[in-house]
């Protein structure tokens, strides 16, 4: 399955619609409608998200793992996991 973001103007919108509506039942799935206002509330609330990340990282607020750390962690924890259910 493939998700598609198109920007469609307002004059245009009611015309788009009526040709997403004809198309065959099931070709279209979760068609959902922002208003540009909301998009760009997205963009900004991500920002400050990525933001706060970079804040805390610049001032040691949170640990950074490399890859290879990530991994053993990953991989420790999906054992731990298996260890745990494994008589269940």
């Amino acid at each position: 399955m493939k998700t598609i973001q198109l920007q469609v103007e307002d004059n245009n919108y009611e015309s788009f619609l009526t040709i997403i509506k004809s198309l065959k039942k099931g070709m279209v799935k979760n068609l959902a409608v922002k208003e540009s206002d909301s998009i760009v509330d997205d963009f900004e609330q991500t920002q400050k998200y990525f933001h706060k990340c970079l804040e805390n990282i610049e001032n040691n607020n949170i640990q950074l793992l490399s890859e290879e750390q990530y991994v053993n962690q990953m991989n420790n924890f999906k054992e731990n996991l298996k260890s745990k259910y494994a008589n269940n």
